[in-house]
């Protein structure tokens, strides 16, 4: 029997706040010794880098006093959390129970042990693990078995997470969940190598074999890297307490930017790269984060992923994020997954702040990443992801949907969230360090990152989501940040929908299509296919294109080694085995649709000579080529034209 005299009120439990002396060095001293000696307070420790601070334990109302006294500054020591979608279980069911039995397997048969299976409805989300036999009983508020909105199975690892929208689940008998492999999506994995949609998406598959970010130093603020992965053995440097990964979070980032080119599993945007893990997560604070920065600071890191946050603001955070950009220091920061404002400490104006896309056709269409589409996907098939969070302070979106990475032990996961965007443009800031010449010999100060983050802001190729907010600039271009080429052209999508829209935009001189290399060939003047299903203007347009024609500018000299003179009409050749390797043209009815024009003295120069022309100059071998590609003037589609320009669907004309 209970002794109720015994028993203790239940009290309100004190805060942790970081406190920062605001006089003389004598004065914070003081200060300190103060706080130790308070009985209403608790020190738990004293950081002494500038400026200096405690981390300490008092009532909110002591925390006020101290803060009116003008003696310090005082702010909350809040958490650190992810900056990925995570469910929050937080509701259990009230009254009756339905007890709801669960088998996860993967479409090989296999009984998936540690499958994560969330019951959602507008006003609960339940949450169980499945045991090593797949199997798993959730409690559920009775009366809802045939009202779920939807349940969410997401494997440990190997196999796609599966959502089964409005299911019809039994309480009699296990219900069976079939989550599809990675191997069924990507034949050979993880014995092949996994070139990724994101890669691609960023061209990072197009660099040099030679760009792999050796010797630039990259710090992973996370939960640990286990370097017990393949992929990671070997790569990660610093305190063995730090590799150590819990949540598996900073594994699956550090798998991102540096996995192993070892021939299986995933590469890593730099594989030759320094890792530097530093451990802050589950349970880290304001507090952790801050000596976490002064150790990358310590350690002369480049580049500081952080793929966490809080909601709120930390001004002692802000400014040891200052002292890190002061020393050379790049932050690169996740915007966060909640689908609301933009978190601290990507909402800063001295860090690269990180939204996440996705893109139609890269998972399976049963698979819960098809439920994080936000709003009308691109031409291409590119979309906002529904999670990420949004605001003016988004400097680029970076994929983050059904971004394939490792986790430990040794297995590889499907995650979800600008936490999985960052680490890509960290990626990037690492190749640029390492690779472009700005940066060759450059001091390590404020006006090193400063160009770094204009670079990359630079390449990017703005993506039509409807709210810049969601995008910032757009996704980054690696071949173009790096001076190599300028940004890539439209390319046809995977997804047949679109891509049958892409041909016929493409026809319709509506975007730009890159001009293939064909040696000694003309592109055929043949008419586009008239779509039968279209709107009789449309239809029209398309089927009456005006005369193909191309030229040069009229103005000279030109550009291509010629004299200046009239508009020369093609088609044009090039001597075999010049970078454009043969003879090329265009037409009006050919796939590329329209005519091409270089203007005198624009990045349009090409690194050769027309057939009887004057060679070109030594200096132009290195000049970037482009061919902008535009339908005739005077087109029914010039208005529709126009409005996608001046909305970022097409380049501007030159």
């Amino acid at each position: 029997m209970t002794d109720h005299n015994s028993a203790v009120p239940v009290g309100s439990r004190r805060e942790r706040y970081l406190v920062a002396p605001l006089g003389a060095p004598h004065e914070a001293d003081h200060l300190l010794a103060r706080l130790g000696e308070d009985p209403a307070t608790t020190v738990h420790r004293v950081v002494s880098t500038a400026p200096s601070f405690a981390v300490v334990e008092m009532d909110a109302d002591r925390a006020a006093m101290l803060t009116a006294s003008g003696a310090a500054h005082v702010e909350p020591d809040l958490p650190l959390r992810c900056a990925s979608p995570m469910p929050d279980p937080s509701v259990s069911p009230s009254g009756g129970v339905a007890r709801v039995p669960f088998l996860v397997t993967g479409s090989d048969g296999r009984p998936l042990e540690g499958a994560e299976i969330y019951l959602m409805n507008e006003t609960f989300l339940l949450r169980g693990v499945t045991a090593q036999d797949g199997t798993v009983t959730i409690d559920a508020p009775a009366g809802v078995l045939h009202a779920l909105d939807g349940v969410h199975v997401k494997p440990r690892q190997d196999y796609w997470a599966v959502w089964l929208g409005r299911p019809e689940l039994t309480a009699d008998a296990p219900n069976l969940v079939t989550c599809p492999s990675f191997a069924e999506t990507f034949p050979g994995f993880p014995q092949r190598p996994l070139d990724g949609w994101a890669r691609r998406a960023m061209r990072f598959d197009a660099l040099p074999p030679t760009f792999r970010g050796d010797g630039i130093r990259i710090a992973i603020v996370d939960s640990g890297a286990s370097v017990e992965h393949p992929d990671l053995a070997g790569r990660v440097v610093g305190e063995r307490d730090q590799w150590e990964d819990p949540l598996g979070h900073g594994t699956h980032v550090a798998g991102i930017i540096g996995g192993a080119d070892d021939g299986h599993g995933i590469v890593g945007v730099v594989p030759e790269a320094v890792l530097h893990s530093y451990r802050v997560l589950p349970d880290g604070r304001f507090s952790d984060l801050i000596e976490a920065i002064d150790r990358c600071i310590a350690d002369n890191v480049d580049v500081i992923n952080l793929s966490l946050g809080n909601a709120q603001p930390s001004p002692l955070v802000a400014r040891r994020i200052e002292q890190a950009r002061q020393a050379g220091i790049a932050c690169v920061a996740a915007a966060g997954s909640s689908g609301g404002p933009v978190m601290f400490p990507a909402s800063l104006p001295t860090v690269l702040a990180v939204a996440a896309i996705g893109r139609l056709g890269d998972y399976p269409p049963e698979s819960y990443h098809a439920t994080r589409v936000y709003g009308v996907p691109t031409v291409e098939g590119y979309f906002s992801a529904s999670f990420t969070c949004h605001g003016p302070e988004i400097d680029v979106c970076a994929p983050g949907v059904a971004i394939v990475s490792s986790v430990p032990a040794a297995g590889y996961a499907a995650w979800d969230g600008t936490s999985c965007a960052a680490p890509y443009v960290t990626g990037l800031a690492a190749l640029l360090l390492a690779h472009h010449p700005d940066f060759r010999g450059a001091a390590r100060d404020s006006a090193r990152v400063d160009h770094l983050f204009e670079l990359i802001r630079g390449s990017c190729r703005p993506l039509p989501l409807g709210d810049p907010t969601r995008s910032g600039a757009g996704l980054p271009d690696a071949v173009a940040a790096l001076g190599l080429v300028p940004p890539v052209t439209t390319s046809p999508p995977a997804h047949p929908i679109l891509a049958e829209l892409w041909t016929m935009m493409a026809q319709s001189g509506l975007i730009p299509v890159s001009v293939p290399t064909v040696a000694h060939a003309h592109f055929a003047q043949l008419p586009p296919p008239i779509p039968t299903h279209l709107p009789p203007p449309m239809a029209t347009h398309l089927a009456t294109p005006p005369a193909p024609h191309f030229s040069t500018s009229p103005a000279g000299p030109f550009p291509f080694g010629t004299s200046a003179g009239p508009p020369m009409t093609g088609p044009f050749a090039t001597p075999a085995g010049s970078p454009l390797g043969g003879p090329f043209g265009a037409s009006t009815g050919s796939p590329m649709g329209g005519s091409f024009a270089a203007s005198t003295g624009s990045p349009t120069d090409f690194p050769t000579h027309f057939d009887g022309g004057e060679p070109a100059q030594d200096g132009d071998k290195n000049r970037p080529s482009r061919i902008t590609l535009t339908a005739p003037a005077g087109e029914p589609l010039d208005p529709l034209r126009a409005a996608m320009r001046s909305a970022g669907l097409l380049p501007q004309t030159h």
